[in-house]
């Protein structure tokens, strides 16, 4: 069935936009938007200035964390999985599946990152397949479940990336085939289960103790980058792109606006999981911690506060404001709400914000910076 979703023209889209904001607003926001709104509100006032020292110091901190962050959730999920094959413990087939989704948000915290070791050797892809348009996942999953062949974690660093990651977790996990089939009644799907995620924490491990040697030549400017400007410039080039590919891939393409209107669930990252839009605010929230800052470091927006037109820095952090408060009224999983919702207005409020603030990075801040896009990790999908 055809489903056409989103007719709204630009003024339309704005005159949405206010209204949805309001909305929120008076039905109360969420422990992060709530946490976020004060320094929002500081950076969008601020009047001085910060240098790009301290900003990339303050972005390096930020996603160093967020990489210690991801690295702890992949071995927690490696040790709970073991523990649950084994029968050694009380872990339960809901504490992996909530482990998953927990690796999956930290995951979404640093793959936007257009720079370092996630864009090394397929790290992205190795961490995550997707997208998976073909079904590679269950079609080598499967055929690798039918050998005989012994498989460890060591083993699947030589296998095809579509094996490796949390990919092949959520297959297991929560793929409808597996629905009345509990993991520890197969060996093989344990074996495969606990070799995978050995791999992740691994894999997890490598890329925190690369990014913690990575993170020195972002804080201060140097190694890849020309000095700390163009390094701060850098992760507003990193945000455009990966805002970009939110919009076309996360959004769009499952919703049916790259198709002629039919709605595709089957699409959207993480359907198996239901962590399609839950994926999404996370990417955003951390990339909105950057651009606003803390109380003692005012982030990107207070980098760029006198450099360019502060109008334009004040719109961009309300669109921040406003894409967060969006995606938080709709739920976690996007492929069931276009199953039971395809027209859904709350989804269709969320993509005019996230398209706002996308066309604010691309058509106003990176011309005023004088940046200019090339070839990304996100093209050729």
């Amino acid at each position: 069935m055809s489903h056409v979703l989103f007719t709204a023209s630009r003024p339309q889209a704005m005159t949405l936009r206010k209204t949805s904001t309001a909305a929120l607003v008076a039905s109360g926001m969420t422990l992060l938007a709530a946490a976020l709104a004060s320094p929002s509100v500081m950076a969008e006032t601020s009047k001085e200035t910060v240098s790009a020292e301290a900003v990339s110091q303050f972005a390096a901190d930020t996603l160093t964390t967020a990489h210690q962050q991801l690295a702890t959730r992949l071995a927690t999920l490696a040790t709970n999985a073991q523990q649950y094959c084994t029968a050694e413990g009380d872990t339960s087939l809901e504490t992996l599946k909530d482990n998953w989704r927990s690796a999956m948000l930290g995951l979404n915290q640093v793959n936007w990152i257009e720079m370092g070791p996630i864009l090394q050797n397929s790290r992205q892809w190795q961490l995550y397949f997707w997208p998976d348009k073909k079904d590679l996942v269950s079609r080598k999953t499967r055929a690798l479940l039918t050998t005989d062949t012994p498989i460890t974690s060591d083993g699947l660093a030589d296998q095809s990336i579509v094996l490796q990651g949390l990919g092949g977790v959520e297959y297991q996990l929560f793929d409808a085939q597996y629905a009345d089939s509990p993991l520890t009644a197969d060996s093989r799907r344990c074996e495969l289960m606990t070799a995978n995620t050995a791999y992740l924490a691994a894999s997890g491990k490598t890329l925190l103790g690369e990014w913690q040697q990575f993170a020195p030549q972002l804080a201060e400017g140097n190694g890849s980058f020309s000095d700390p400007r163009d390094a701060v410039l850098s992760l507003v080039r990193a945000m455009t792109v990966q805002l970009e590919a939110i919009k076309d891939r996360k959004l769009r393409r499952p919703v049916g606006l790259n198709n002629g209107g039919t709605a595709n669930p089957y699409a959207a990252e993480s359907w198996r999981g239901g962590m399609g839009l839950a994926n999404i605010r996370s990417t955003l929230e951390e990339m909105e911690r950057i651009w606003v800052g803390n109380e003692k470091v005012p982030g990107i927006h207070g980098y760029l506060n006198g450099q360019v037109d502060p109008r334009m820095l004040a719109s961009t952090t309300r669109d921040f404001t406003d894409t967060r408060a969006a995606f938080a009224a709709l739920p976690d999983d996007l492929a069931a709400l276009l199953r039971d919702d395809p027209r859904n207005s709350d989804l269709q409020q969320a993509l005019i914000h996230l398209e706002t603030l996308q066309a604010g990075f691309a058509d106003t801040l990176n011309p005023a910076l004088g940046l200019s896009l090339g070839f990304n990790s996100t093209d050729g999908d």
